[in-house]
């Protein structure tokens, strides 16, 4: 199939240097198999303006060197998810002996997808995340690893109720910051005609729904296009961040124009946790009020006509004393 990328990497409104990096490896058009590889690589550095940015430059470089060692020889790959997860955990090791060296603390996310053919190999530490798109459809296919996606997978809190929480920032994994780092085998995708995979830092998902992706996609005419205009939106809503997108189509997108503008596709937007609470609150309050107002009505109605339980009168005899025959 034919592959169509777009790409995008911007600094934002508010960081005064980008500490992303990324990569895009095609084959050559009309290049016959085994040299058949694509290789596409997100990074979003941290530790400050330079040691940010060397850690997700080294990263992507020691992915990119070991892909052009390993599958740019001309012979294919026969374990292509051994070879992700060594690569990953290489670039773990350069990325903290550089920080050891320099005595500093840097580190990076790490995402890729290595396509073959009609398969993709997802692999990713950190929050950086690769969407699948298929027709109308758009699927988060990396997990974040933060503190944030560690409450909802756990129950203690929502999608909706993190979104502006600092612990969406706090990785629980991340590339370089430790000796060694928990790596997942990779996700693997069969590709068919139309699909597209979007590789992206958190500058642009934290600022837009994963409907609004889907949406740009569709309406608009090509990937570097979509690429441009996420960043766009991106930027308008404060930009916090680096922003960076990479875009792959393979073969044709069916594009439906309108999808997420029309009423009829547009995502169904239901009540945020907070107004459900208080709506609940408001119940119960009304309930319970309800219920006082009708127990004293019960009681003045009941007390009037005397039908309440009432003690024997009192024979006015003291204690010990016997009432008169």
């Amino acid at each position: 199939m034919k592959i169509s990328i777009g790409q995008k990497t911007d600094v934002g409104c508010v960081r005064e240097a980008n500490e992303d990096s990324f990569y895009v490896d095609l084959p050559p058009e009309g290049v016959a198999l085994p040299t058949r590889y694509a290789l596409l690589i997100v990074a979003d550095g941290m530790g400050g303006q330079v040691a940010g940015k060397e850690a997700s430059t080294i990263a992507v470089d020691v992915v990119k060197s070991l892909f052009e060692v390993k599958a740019k020889t001309g012979k294919p790959l026969k374990q292509i998810k051994k070879f992700m997860l060594d690569a990953f955990r290489q670039a773990n090791q350069t990325v903290f002996k550089q920080g050891k060296a320099k005595a500093i603390e840097m580190g990076t996310t790490l995402t890729a997808a290595l396509i073959d053919g009609q398969n993709a190999y997802i692999g990713s530490v950190g929050d950086s995340r690769v969407y699948h798109i298929r027709q109308r459809d758009i699927r988060q296919v990396t997990e974040d690893h933060s503190l944030a996606a560690d409450m909802v997978k756990k129950g203690k809190a929502t999608r909706e109720e993190v979104k502006t929480s600092p612990m969406r920032s706090m990785l629980t994994r991340s590339i370089g910051t430790k000796e060694e780092v928990a790596v997942d085998d990779p996700i693997g995708i069969e590709l068919v005609d139309g699909d597209c995979l979007v590789l992206c830092t958190d500058g642009l998902t934290n600022l837009l729904e994963d409907e609004e992706i889907l949406s740009v996609v569709h309406n608009t005419a090509d990937l570097q296009k979509a690429c441009n205009k996420l960043v766009d939106m991106a930027r308008a809503r404060g930009g916090h961040d680096n922003i960076t997108v990479v875009a792959a189509e393979f073969g044709a997108l069916k594009r439906i124009k309108g999808l997420g503008i029309k009423a009829k596709t547009a995502r169904v937007k239901r009540p945020r946790p907070e107004k459900r609470r208080m709506i609940i609150i408001a119940a119960i309050g009304f309930l319970v009020a309800l219920f006082i107002v009708l127990a004293y009505i019960f009681v003045i109605h009941y007390a009037r006509d005397g039908s309440f339980y009432q003690h024997p009168a009192s024979t006015g005899h003291g204690e010990g004393e016997e009432a008169a025959p």
